[in-house]
């Protein structure tokens, strides 16, 4: 088991044949794609990844990510800070071939050598974990000349 800051590239082979354990942090910085979806890409990642043995030569990674993350409120446009967290369920596979292999539920990542980016090995799933949307939580954007409208439509009788 491994604790602390995670070096930025793991044999995740040799990992599964120990049913190895990471856990610790790493910057923001190391996530280039979900560092650019941020107003401010500092800060650091918290992973717990257990790595095991998969199906077919594959090394099977379940864990999760939790970062705090700045964004813009679309609402009102000031910055606010989240809690953004997934969890972590694919296979490790080591070419296009295997993919093929996979149930529809399954999900995977290609890495041909034994050594990966523990970054890219997760960096999708914490991108699909970041709203779609970013907003303040409802009355929570600070005052600005923003005023939201409901607008409630009734079905027209004939």
């Amino acid at each position: 088991m491994s604790t602390g800051p995670i070096p930025e590239r793991v044999d995740h082979r040799k990992l599964a044949n120990q049913a190895g354990l990471i856990e610790g942090t790493l910057p923001i910085q190391c996530f280039h794609r979900f560092g650019e979806m941020l107003v401010v890409s500092e800060g650091d990642v918290y992973l717990r990844l257990e790595f095991s043995k998969g199906d077919f030569g594959s090394t099977r990674v379940n864990g999760s990510a939790t970062t705090e993350v700045c964004l813009i409120c679309q609402n009102c446009m000031q910055q606010f800070r989240r809690q953004v967290s997934c969890d972590v369920a694919l296979l490790v596979v080591s070419d296009e071939s295997k993919l093929e292999l996979l149930t529809e539920n399954e999900d995977a990542v290609v890495a041909p050598d034994k050594v990966i980016s523990v970054a890219e090995l997760i960096e999708d799933e914490l991108m699909l974990a970041m709203p779609m949307i970013p907003r303040h939580e409802e009355g929570q954007c600070p005052e600005t000349d923003y005023e939201r409208n409901v607008i409630v439509l009734q079905e027209v009788q004939e």
